[in-house]
């Protein structure tokens, strides 16, 4: 049997006294649901606790219905027979589950560090909505009191065994009493929480889950699948959401045994149907460091028993708001600034939370000797920069067998520009670009086939300042045809090996005297009218037209070109407002063209002023 939240459940003790048992239990469950967030984070915790317990499915329903009251436990009970909301998931509850869930804010899972809800706290979070939380469950069905309003005075709650033969009788004599698929909204009166569930209140809490549906089940190991549904009143039943999640066999990458760590990158394909259907495929990468490289991340592992792993997952296809992209515990965290990274890629990973699960802890003033702040900071330091490096350089495996456009793998990029008000996130990222480049590994494009990718040490790097397309373009295939290792970058990248590369000095730049190098060594015999013109333009900019003597590339009205020589024969002409080129109508093919560009013709008139000043 699967389980359901009014819950299902196993094997049972007859007529056995169930429930919260500390006696302090109303204050500390008030406690909690001031620090805990309410809204959409409830269905979250739920859904991490299904995935601990290995379901693949998730279903949530808002039923308007009520039922009848003829029948019942007892005559307290009445007022929670409707509307509910139901959470149902595939697994069923085991002896441990039974006594963990009994034990509000001292998790059984604790010492797990697999499993999501280690905390328990998560479960608690229902009292935001019902007094009277009720879990079905294989064999056993159980109603939690804390208040002791329904079982008697310390009684905290009540259990019953579908296989005891008085049980059975019991839930086949109360009829109204024991419906499947309900959990309690409506507070009519609650020491709890002053919150009243209404049907409203139902909506907008599915409203808030929506928002992040695309993210539900990105990082989750086992749930694959989640539904929204509403019953209205007169039992007809309608999809608000279904989210699904794919593996596909193309694009897996085999697991390799790193030096350092352990991973494994595929692709997660995300399908939300709503309203529409919306189809997102991520490129997921998982990176756990290894025990023994790092002897104290591995005291803190054993001692918070906490996984040493990070996962990234990026947007294939499309380009996101960096600024929207935020940080998850399995589930993605409150949409608030603190949990925004400024990355292209989504991070997840066991990150000690705040008590209220909203935010991860950090090693600031008031926590600098948290445990939990130090694990944040070391996973941070230690992992992420590996688990980054991974993501990249598995994406260009991919771009390079044609399973992922090479413009994605330079996407996965951070911009510095993007996240320099983001302290911690702008130098976590300057870490990564210190790791990358001190391997001095193949990662950037070339420009003569952008599926073969080479070091930065061996690149020739695009010229920097603002220069026209078409100069460009000509630079590009002048490079291309003599063989030189053109790399293609955007700006966000190159300010990255500005910024970060250990000695950008040390790297080839295009400029003025290396394309003059470069077109003396190789000659420009084979290149266009338009684009020698270009090149001309591009390598007058430095002003040093001594290297010019020899080229080919002095242009003529009749296009033709001279080499800049000072020999007769190679000589061109150049008119003025106060000698036009009218004035020698048979000399006219021996001017230079009158349609060059103003920067053109404005260095080649500086050009002959120097050599007749000679």
């Amino acid at each position: 049997c699967h389980n359901f939240l009014n819950f299902l459940q196993e094997p049972v003790l007859a007529w056995t006294s169930f429930g919260p048992t500390a006696p302090p239990i109303i204050d500390y469950l008030k406690d909690i649901l001031r620090r805990y967030p309410d809204g959409g984070q409830i269905l979250k915790e739920l859904i991490q606790n299904a995935d601990d317990a290995r379901a693949t499915e998730v279903v949530f329903i808002h039923d308007e219905r009520s039922y009848g009251t003829e029948s019942l436990w007892t005559e307290e009970l009445e007022t929670y027979q409707g509307p509910a909301l139901y959470a149902y998931n595939n697994a069923a509850f085991t002896d441990e589950d039974w006594k963990g869930i009994q034990m509000a804010g001292r998790s059984v899972k604790r010492d797990d560090p697999n499993r999501v809800g280690r905390f328990g706290i998560g479960f608690n979070s229902v009292y935001h909505i019902t007094d009277v939380p009720s879990i079905f469950s294989s064999e056993h069905l159980g109603m939690m009191d804390p208040q002791e309003k329904v079982f008697g005075e310390r009684n905290g709650g009540f259990r019953w065994s579908l296989d005891d033969a008085e049980h059975q009788e019991v839930l086949l004599n109360m009829s109204d009493q024991f419906q499947p698929f309900r959990d309690i909204v409506s507070l009519v009166s609650s020491e709890i929480s002053d919150n009243l569930y209404d049907s409203d209140k139902v909506v907008e809490l599915f409203d808030s889950f929506i928002a992040d549906a695309d993210l539900s089940l990105l990082f989750l190991k086992n749930v694959t699948s989640v539904s929204l549904l509403h019953i209205s009143e007169d039992g007809a039943v309608n999809t608000r959401l279904e989210v699904k999640s794919s593996v596909p066999t193309d694009g897996v990458l085999e697991p390799e045994e790193e030096s350092v760590t352990e991973g494994l990158t595929r692709f997660k394909v995300i399908t939300v149907s709503s309203e529409d259907q919306k189809e997102t495929k991520w490129l997921l990468t998982t990176c756990t460091m290894k025990e023994g490289v790092a002897e104290d991340l591995d005291l803190l592992t054993k001692k918070l028993s906490f996984l040493p792993q990070v996962d990234l997952a990026f947007p294939c296809g499309e380009k996101r708001d960096c600024s929207q992209s935020r940080l998850s515990c399995f589930l993605p965290l409150p949409n608030n600034e603190s949990n925004k990274t400024g990355l292209p890629v989504y991070v997840n990973a066991c990150f000690g939370l705040t008590d209220n699960r909203r935010h991860i802890k950090w090693q600031e003033e008031d926590q600098r000797h948290d445990e939990h702040a130090l694990w944040n900071e070391m996973l941070m330091k230690k992992v992420f920069p590996q688990a980054y490096i991974k993501i990249i350089q598995d994406a260009i495996k991919l771009a390079q067998k044609s399973i992922l456009p090479v413009s994605s793998v330079y996407n996965l990029w951070p911009d510095l520009t993007q996240i320099q008000h983001k302290d911690k996130w702008h130098a976590l990222t300057l870490d990564v670009f210190h790791h990358l480049f001190r391997q001095n590994v193949a990662i950037l494009s070339l420009a003569k086939d952008e599926r073969q990718f080479i070091s930065p040490s061996e690149a020739v790097f695009p010229c920097n300042g603002p220069t026209s397309t078409n100069i460009l373009s000509a630079i590009k295939r002048a490079l291309v045809s003599c063989g030189e290792n053109l790399v293609t970058l955007p700006a966000s990248v190159a300010n990255a090996i500005n910024e970060a590369y250990p000695n950008p000095t040390t790297l080839k730049h295009v400029t003025p005297a290396f394309l003059r190098d470069i077109l003396h060594r190789t000659g420009v015999d084979n290149i266009t009218k338009d684009d020698k013109l270009s090149l001309l333009e591009y390598i007058l900019g430095d002003k040093q037209y001594k290297e010019l003597e020899g080229l080919h590339l002095l242009p003529l009205s009749d296009g033709s070109f001279r080499s800049f020589t000072y020999r007769e024969e190679d000589t061109a002409l150049i008119d003025s407002h106060e000698f036009p080129r009218v004035l020698l109508p048979f000399c006219k093919p021996f001017f230079i063209p009158h349609d060059l560009t103003p920067a053109c013709s404005a260095h080649l008139k500086e050009l002959a002023r120097r050599s007749k000043s000679k």
